[in-house]
């Protein structure tokens, strides 16, 4: 599927950092907007430029109060590490600086420690937030390769994996004792926790451009489509409220399971020069969306 080989077109870069492979990164930029929910939608800021460099900007998540913004870095043609963008001083600082290529950084429950897809071998590795504070480890070794990860609580993660080749599959995993269920065949890249439910959300392809967003309550394994996601697309977040965001070019868009009928378009990026943006995530306290995009 399309989707699928899109979603592993930057995991399979990353594999390859230190070949000259990684060269054929795309040049990427991560924006900061700001959001205010109300009644009849939502309102959104004008998008700010936070990395502002040729480069590969990608994967951003925030830390669990909101103030900061984890995200992956290819710096001088070299492998990717992961930086933090402070949402108060507006300082960029290195959080990793290894041979070994990191991806896809998300704050671990314990909020002092980060997890990341990480070398070849694409295992998940924890670091420190604070570096220096302890030491980097595994957290979990799978015999598929770890393309992308979501925490549903201290014990238990949620993974996409594969073997080599698309499709990636959806597993539960307890890192503790390295343990692994396979939940669905095929899915894309976008994992979350669906806000004031004890279910995680996935997207699962139907043709090369168009998918459905499920929902999957982890206590029943009962499964639902929530809504077909836009054409083209392949990235969504939510809000803590429980709206939807999902892009398509340089437009966003939202939706509320139970309420809408459709995505209704609410913001339009394209004067900011802002052109295709993926990767969306929400801050905790819903003040905040962070997305990548190309200029």
């Amino acid at each position: 599927m399309l989707i699928i080989k899109r979603g592993l077109f930057i995991l399979g870069m990353g594999a390859c950092a230190t070949s000259g492979m990684a060269q054929g990164i795309p040049d990427t930029e991560i924006f900061l907007v700001s959001l205010k929910p109300h009644k009849q939608g939502l309102q959104v800021g004008t998008p700010v430029n936070f990395t502002q460099r040729t480069g590969y900007d990608n994967q951003p998540s925030f830390s669990p109060d909101g103030k900061t913004v984890l995200y992956t870095s290819q710096r001088d043609g070299k492998q990717t590490d992961i930086y933090r963008y402070s949402l108060g001083n507006k300082q960029t600082t290195p959080l990793t600086a290894t041979p070994e290529a990191e991806y896809s950084p998300l704050a671990m429950p314990d909020g002092k420690r980060f997890s990341v897809v990480r070398g070849k071998e694409q295992h998940l590795w924890q670091f420190p937030l604070k570096p220096g504070s302890s030491q980097p480890g595994t957290v979990l070794e799978l015999d598929q390769l770890i393309g992308y990860h979501v925490w549903y609580n201290q014990d238990t993660l949620l993974v996409a994996a594969f073997r080599g080749q698309p499709p990636m599959a959806l597993y539960l995993t307890v890192p503790a004792s390295q343990t692994e269920v396979k939940l669905e065949e095929s899915i894309g890249r976008s994992l979350h926790r669906v806000p004031g439910k004890k279910a995680i959300s996935y997207l699962v392809p139907l043709s090369d451009s168009l998918g459905e967003i499920k929902q999957m309550d982890l206590k029943t394994g009962s499964r639902e489509t929530i809504i077909q996601t836009l054409p083209g697309s392949q990235d969504f977040a939510w809000t803590p409220d429980g709206r939807l965001l999902m892009a398509q070019g340089a437009k966003l868009y939202f939706y509320r399971p139970g309420t809408d009928r459709r995505w209704q378009e609410v913001a339009d990026f394209s004067q900011q020069g802002i052109k295709n943006i993926t990767r969306l995530t929400v801050s905790p306290n819903g003040r905040h969306l962070a997305f990548v995009a190309t200029l």
